[in-house]
């Protein structure tokens, strides 16, 4: 893909999945991008696998990979002066400073905006976050588990009212939230070249829940209830039985999305087999369908338990119904859409690695990774000598512990 942000230098003081995949986009998009990590510790990310809490892989560690790829990698200790003095060396070279640490950790290695701006005035300084910046709770931390998928409404709205709980998968705020951080630091670069000045961005997970679920949030208020009460996909009988969810005799999962259904009644009807429906009196259109939505539901139940998927895909596609098959996240890696989109990005040295791409193309470019991820403190001595350090003052500070 076209280098929309070449030349721009990021500096990245974050860990998890949230800010790091903000900066994994701009990566993406051409910038590039130095992750400082504490010199023995490291992003805790790097561990996550070793844990349990994700499926292992082996030695090919994808959630650093997907968070971190196409960036250089420094071991730095911020707490020590001549880590500071490296730091803002940096600061004063860098385009957009991004960061994960909340306001005391900031406050105390003095790395606020309000420390940074005057020493590069320019700086597009951008921090994600939790709850928020404002409140009781915005120094308190957050992961995409409690401040996305729980606090935010998200969790509510997608488990079933009288059914378990639903979890959320790895990351699953982190990304979406990232990627709203990502379009903000774009945003603010195009306005510091009207203004020669930088600015601060701000995206929190809660904040980016509440804008994923924003017609719930809204209509809640407008109903005085749960909008999952109102109406519903997967209701037993839905007031438009062409939106919603079927299984077929295969135990697949199929989803209708016709909200037109007089425009593809005709055509629908033919892809189940059931011509006779199509000028009946009782379905013949929206009304007489609503009307006897629960007889239908049962009709549309019974005609896809009748056949596999691989059925419904060919007559579904055929009669031109809005539709998809519920896919698992390897059908989705290999739909050939995804394939032919340059959805997946090959890692340029692991052979057995790919990663997600950034979704945002240009002039129909696609990803094509020229650098994985960093192992912790790869590039310190590279990235040292670029800004003056020679080999003695390099050997020092790795005696010292201020790198690695």
């Amino acid at each position: 893909m076209e280098p929309l942000l070449e030349g721009i230098k990021v500096i990245e003081l974050a860990e998890w999945g949230f800010v790091p995949s903000a900066a994994a986009v701009l990566a993406d998009w051409g910038a590039g991008v130095v992750k400082i990590e504490h010199p023995q510790r490291g992003d805790p990310l790097r561990g996550l696998m070793a844990g349990g809490l994700i499926a292992s892989t082996g030695d090919y560690n994808y959630m650093v990979e997907q968070m971190n790829r196409g960036k250089r990698g420094i071991g730095l200790d911020l707490n020590q002066d001549a880590g500071r003095d490296i730091f803002l060396k940096l600061i004063e070279q860098a385009d957009v400073f991004v960061t994960s640490f909340l306001e005391p950790a900031r406050r105390r290695l003095r790395i606020t905006f309000d420390d940074l701006s005057p020493i590069n005035p320019r700086l597009v300084y951008a921090r994600g976050h939790g709850q928020g910046t404002r409140g009781p709770d915005a120094d308190k931390a957050g992961f995409d588990a409690i401040s996305y998928w729980s606090r935010s409404g998200v969790a509510h709205m997608l488990s079933p009212i009288d059914g378990p709980f639903i979890m959320q998968r790895a990351a699953f705020g982190d990304v979406m939230a990232g990627m709203s951080l990502a379009g903000g630091i774009a945003a603010a670069l195009f306005r510091r070249t009207a203004t020669g000045k930088g600015g601060l961005v701000d995206v929190s997970l809660l904040g980016t829940g509440m804008w994923n679920i924003a017609p719930d949030v809204i209509a809640s208020y407008l109903l005085g209830k749960d909008p999952r009460e109102a109406v519903g996909i997967g209701a037993k009988s839905p007031p438009n039985p062409l939106v919603g969810i079927y299984r077929s005799s295969d135990q697949r999962f199929i989803m209708l999305n016709m909200l037109q259904a007089d425009r593809y009644w005709p055509g629908f009807c033919r892809a189940i087999g059931r011509d006779d429906l199509i000028e009946h009196p009782d379905y013949a259109d929206f009304d007489a369908r609503s009307q006897h939505r629960q007889e239908l539901f049962a009709i549309i139940r019974d005609a896809f338990a009748a056949q596999p998927v691989a059925h419904w895909r060919e007559q579904l596609t055929k009669h031109d119904c809005v539709w998809s098959a519920v896919q698992t996240p390897a059908e989705a890696a290999d739909d050939p859409q995804s394939v032919a989109n340059g959805y997946l990005a090959q890692h340029p040295t692991d052979p057995r690695g790919r990663v997600v791409a950034s979704p945002v193309q240009y002039n129909e470019g696609t990803l094509e990774l020229t650098r994985g991820a960093p192992q912790l403190g790869q590039h310190t001595e590279e990235v040292l000598q670029e800004l003056g350090f020679d080999w003695d003052a390099i050997a020092a500070l790795k005696e010292q512990g201020v790198i690695t």
